[in-house]
């Protein structure tokens, strides 16, 4: 029960943090899944003696679902056109759906008790998943930049009318 209510916190400040303050939302994807980074080092790492940090470390280890729910959000905000979004929401749930079949096979029964593989993989894909978080973000602000120095400004004029793509529609802004 601690575990869940820790981690269901997270998961109910996280977006109200990104919904409250504009401009956080790919970093708080990248925080939060710091936090697993974290967790996972600890619960690798230390001696078995040292049950009190790994009991911390399993709390906050799916600190990344708070993050997880800021992304979908993020998928949606950021994807313009009914086709792309559908397809985009779907491929990030199939993605979701994968990692979850896949990870618990990389937790290999002859490595007990330490799981190296399982954690190095956990770590590495979290690790990747951070840096595209960030690269993401940088992308969407230079994109918006471009935009704006084009001289067409943001509007939402015909927004549903046209069905255009965030690429194909000049007024469009990415959220960050």
């Amino acid at each position: 029960m601690p575990a869940g209510a820790v981690i269901g916190t997270i998961e109910w400040t996280v977006p109200y943090l990104c919904y409250r303050y504009k401009g956080l939302r790919s970093y708080m994807v990248a925080i939060t899944v710091c936090v697993t980074i974290l967790a996972s080092l600890l619960l690798w790492k230390l001696p078995q003696s040292a049950t009190g940090a790994k009991l911390f470390a399993v709390f906050i280890l799916a600190a990344y679902g708070g993050g997880y729910a800021v992304l979908m959000s993020l998928q949606i905000a950021n994807t313009a056109g009914y086709t792309k979004r559908s397809v985009g929401s779907s491929g990030m749930f199939v993605g979701y759906c994968l990692g979850n079949f896949m990870g618990p096979l990389v937790f290999l029964q002859s490595e007990k008790p330490y799981y190296t593989t399982g954690w190095i993989v956990t770590i590495a894909t979290s690790a990747v998943c951070v840096v595209l978080a960030l690269v993401y973000r940088f992308v969407c602000a230079r994109d918006n930049k471009m935009r704006d120095q084009n001289g067409v400004s943001e509007a939402f004029e015909h927004a549903y009318d046209d069905d255009l793509t965030d690429r194909t529609n000049p007024q469009f802004r990415y959220t960050l």
